[in-house]
């Protein structure tokens, strides 16, 4: 399912591959989203923002190959979030 942003000006990827890229990229900075929604840190309406975020970035890729090493990439547009999520 392509879906186009409107202030991206780009096709969104797949909702389902960039909800688990989001997931694993929190995992991988040592945050677990499940418990971050469920003691309100993060917003259902944050945690959605968060998904089209990554669903607008163009190297998808590239996070697949750093999540799977355990990274995450510095350009990620989650990372700030997820970092103060972190602590």
């Amino acid at each position: 399912m392509t879906v186009y942003h409107p202030e991206l000006r780009v096709p969104l990827g797949n909702p389902a591959l960039h909800f688990e890229l989001t997931r694993l990229a929190a995992a991988n900075l040592g945050v677990c989203m499940t418990t971050a929604l469920a003691s309100g840190a993060l917003s259902g309406k944050a945690h959605a923002a968060m998904i089209t975020r990554c669903r607008g970035c163009p190297f998808a890729q590239d996070c697949v190959e750093a999540l799977a090493e355990g990274d995450v990439p510095a350009a990620c547009a989650n990372r700030p979030v997820l970092c103060g999520l972190a602590g």
